[in-house]
C-alpha cells in the first residue's frame, strides 16, 4: 500500500469511538460520467483495511462526493482516508439523519467542501485506547499520541485552535456535538441543508471570515485605494460594518481576539507580495465572497466599449482591477512628465492598447498584457525617481 500523503499515520491501535471488534465499514463507489462526481459511501466502523479499500476506489475517479455514516473507529485508518480526501479535494457529506462520530467527523471535516443537514448527528471526543485489565475487562485510556496526530492533521486541514481543542478534549465517554451553529462558531465552513433549502458557507459567515474581511477592508482603504481608484471612506465603512456584525453574532470576547490575529495574517501576506498583487487579490477575495468594494467596472465607461477586448474587460472583475491599477500608475507618470517625455509615454500607451486589443476575448492574454505593461511603467517610475 502506498503512502496516501504526508499524513499517513501508524496509530491503528488507537480507537476514536465505537466497538473496535465490529465489522469493518462497507465502502462502495458509484461511478458517474467524467463530468459528474462519483459517489463513495462509507458505512460502518472504520477498521483495519478500510484505508486501503478507500484508496483503491478513489483512484477510479477524479471527482467524488463521500457520504459518511459511521460511529468512528481506528485513528490510523481514519486519518489515512481523511488525508486522501483532503489531497484529492473530495466533497464530504453527512446526510439527513445520518450519524458520524469521532474519527468519522475528522474524515468529514477533511473535505475540500463539506455538507451537513440540520438533522445530521456529528459528534467528537478525544482518541483513546482500550487497556486490558487483570479481571479480563477493558478500560478506556486517552491516547496523547493519537490526539497529537489528530491535532496535527486538523491544523493541516486549516481548522482553528478552538476547533482542534473541541475535537480532542472531551473524554472517551463524552461526545461533543457539531451542529450547524457550532460548526459556524468553530470556523468550520460547511453548506447546510434544512428542509430542502441549501445554505452555502458564504451565507453562514464564521468568526474568522468576518474578522479577516473587516481587516481586509481597512487595509484596502490605505495604499490600495489610490492604486485601484477605490473610495477609501466606503471601504472603511464596510470594514466597520463587518466588525459590528462579528461582535453581534459571536460576542466581543470571542471576536475581539480574532481581529489582531487576522491583522497579523494580512500584514504578513502584504509584505510577502508586491502591493498591486496583494491589493488585487484582497479585493477579489471580498468580491468572490459577495462583498462590495464599491466599483462597477474598469477605469473607463463600459457603455462606450467598442472593441472585443474592451467588452471582455468589462465582464471580468479581475480585469477591472488590473485596468484601474494601470490607469493609476499611467496617470501619475503622465502628470509628472512634460514635453517629449509625455509625448513618448503617450505613444507607448497607445501602442500598448493596440497590442492589448489583439487579445480579443482571451482573458489570459489580456491579463499578461496588463501585468507586463504595469511592470514596465513601474520600472519607468523607479528610474524617474
Amino acid at each position: 500500500m502506498r503512502i496516501l500523503s504526508a499524513y499517513f499515520f501508524t496509530v491503528a491501535a488507537f480507537a476514536f469511538a465505537g466497538n473496535s471488534t465490529a465489522l469493518a465499514a462497507d465502502i462502495q463507489i458509484t461511478q458517474q460520467d467524467t463530468a459528474t462526481p462519483s459517489i463513495i459511501d462509507i458505512t460502518g466502523p472504520i477498521e483495519s483495511g478500510n484505508a486501503e479499500r478507500f484508496y483503491e476506489l478513489s483512484q477510479r475517479t477524479e471527482k467524488a462526493i463521500v457520504f459518511l455514516q459511521s460511529p468512528g473507529g481506528l485513528v490510523g485508518e481514519g486519518l489515512s482516508i481523511a488525508a486522501e480526501i483532503g489531497q484529492r479535494g473530495f466533497t464530504t457529506i453527512v446526510a439527513p439523519g445520518a450519524e458520524c462520530h469521532s474519527i468519522c467527523a475528522v474524515i468529514w471535516v477533511s473535505g475540500g467542501s463539506r455538507r451537513m443537514d440540520s438533522t445530521s448527528i456529528i459528534g467528537v471526543h478525544a482518541a483513546y485506547r482500550n487497556k486490558a485489565m487483570e479481571d479480563g475487562t477493558s478500560q478506556k485510556s486517552e491516547s496523547g499520541v493519537a490526539n497529537a496526530d489528530i491535532g496535527s492533521f486538523l491544523t493541516h486541514v486549516g481548522l482553528s485552535r478552538e476547533a482542534i481543542r473541541y475535537f480532542t478534549t472531551a473524554g472517551a465517554n463524552q461526545v461533543l456535538p457539531i451542529t450547524p451553529a457550532i460548526a459556524q462558531r468553530l470556523d468550520i465552513d460547511t453548506a447546510v441543508t434544512d428542509g430542502g433549502q441549501i445554505i452555502m458557507p458564504e451565507e453562514r459567515p464564521t468568526p474568522r471570515r468576518i474578522a479577516l474581511q473587516s481587516v481586509t477592508y481597512f487595509e484596502l482603504s490605505g495604499d490600495c485605494a489610490p492604486l485601484l481608484d477605490l473610495d477609501a471612506a466606503f471601504l472603511q465603512q464596510q470594514g466597520s460594518q463587518r466588525l459590528k456584525l462579528g461582535h453581534e453574532l459571536f460576542g466581543g470576547e470571542l471576536f475581539a481576539n480574532l481581529v489582531p490575529e487576522m491583522n497579523n495574517r494580512v500584514n504578513s501576506e502584504k509584505v510577502s507580495l508586491p502591493l498591486k498583487d496583494w491589493c488585487i487579490g484582497a479585493a477579489k477575495d471580498l468580491y468572490q465572497a459577495g462583498m462590495s468594494v464599491g466599483i462597477v467596472g474598469p477605469s473607463y465607461d463600459c457603455n462606450k466599449a467598442t472593441t472585443r477586448t474592451e467588452r471582455t474587460i468589462c465582464g471580468s472583475f479581475e480585469l477591472w482591477l488590473e485596468d484601474r491599477a494601470l490607469g493609476s500608475i499611467y496617470s501619475v507618470l503622465r502628470t509628472a512628465s512634460n514635453g517629449e517625455e509625455r509625448t513618448t509615454l503617450t505613444e507607448k500607451q497607445r501602442s500598448w492598447i493596440s497590442q492589448r486589443d489583439l487579445c480579443g476575448h482571451d482573458v489570459a492574454c489580456i491579463l499578461d498584457r496588463y501585468r507586463a505593461w504595469f511592470l514596465d511603467l513601474s520600472l519607468i517610475a523607479v528610474t524617474a525617481n
